[in-house]
């Protein structure tokens, strides 16, 4: 497994133009905006506030990108679903999303996190196969498992690796506050490093 020796904010970026030029390994954090990203990544990073978390969802407006051990690099993709965004903010965060996923070279693996406590719809699916049919890696990731039951988060993971159509055994589930699934997310991007 990794061991997290530095974590480096390094810039904010909208367009591929501004994009830095790491030429490392990308790993890119999505899902809709209260699904915790921010939070896992601190957690993976082992940092309190390496990401800034906001109070509100939808805090997240640029595309974030992290140097880790100089080796690799996370990249904190704006959420989702977020209502007060306005018709024209929609469609810019859209085209942003679609040309860094085109021509982010860097990036081969997209970590979809999904709140344990809501049932996967058509926009998720459509957002995996969007990334999987670009050649992109998607690992569908669990967050605030803290809030269920152990059998209860059993059986959430096992209705998405049918919605899915992947082993439950590749869908982590994880919780910023109690550090679970941590070693198993940064085992599987050692393994892609």
């Amino acid at each position: 497994m990794i061991k997290i020796e530095t974590a480096d904010f390094i810039k904010s970026a909208a367009k591929r133009e501004q994009y830095p030029a790491l030429k490392v390994r990308e790993f890119a954090f999505f899902g809709r905006s209260n699904a915790g990203k921010s939070s896992l990544i601190n957690m993976l990073v082992n940092r309190k506030s390496l990401v800034k978390t906001g109070s509100r969802p939808g805090m997240t407006r640029l595309i974030n990108f992290f140097l880790i051990n100089k080796s690799f690099c996370l990249a904190d993709l704006p959420g989702y679903g977020y209502a007060q965004r306005s018709a024209a903010e929609q469609a810019a965060f859209d085209l942003m999303l679609a040309e860094y996923a085109q021509f982010r070279e860097e990036l081969k693996t997209v970590f979809f996190l999904i709140d344990m406590r809501r049932l996967p719809g058509e926009v998720e699916r459509q957002s995996v196969e969007y990334f999987e049919n670009l050649g992109i890696e998607v690992v569908i990731v669990g967050t605030k498992a803290d809030k269920l039951g152990a059998n209860e988060a059993r059986n959430v993971l096992k209705k998405w690796s049918a919605f899915f159509n992947r082993s439950a055994d590749l869908i982590p589930a994880t919780s910023a506050t109690k550090k679970n699934g941590r070693d198993v997310i940064l085992r599987m991007i050692a393994e892609r490093v």
